[in-house]
């Protein structure tokens, strides 16, 4: 298992659409620590109206959506941010780094 820095664990994640049209979106996201993360931008992508179903896969960082409405590319990089799966590290993070006085 690799070590994780807690620098790393604080930046926020970063997606970018890499194909949108009416049947479905491919995000490209960086940042997915473990099948926790992965999860919770599958959900989050999920609840967007106009979402049929979302799946991310952990080991290409990959998140792939069938549409059922109009989403706009604003509407699904926002979902991954507010997926939140960096707070839990980053309060981590920010207690260790607290603790040996970074």
């Amino acid at each position: 298992m690799a070590w994780i820095k807690p620098r790393r664990m604080l930046r926020a994640p970063d997606s970018s659409v890499t194909a949108l049209d009416e049947q479905g979106a491919t995000l490209q996201i960086d940042g997915l620590f473990c099948g926790v993360c992965a999860n919770r931008v599958s959900n989050s992508l999920s609840r967007l109206d106009g979402v049929e179903s979302a799946s991310c896969d952990l080991e290409s960082a990959i998140a792939t959506v069938r549409l059922s409405g109009t989403v706009d590319e604003a509407e699904l990089r926002q979902a991954v941010l507010d997926a939140a799966y960096a707070k839990p590290l980053r309060r981590a993070a920010e207690r260790a780094a607290r603790a040996v006085g970074l």
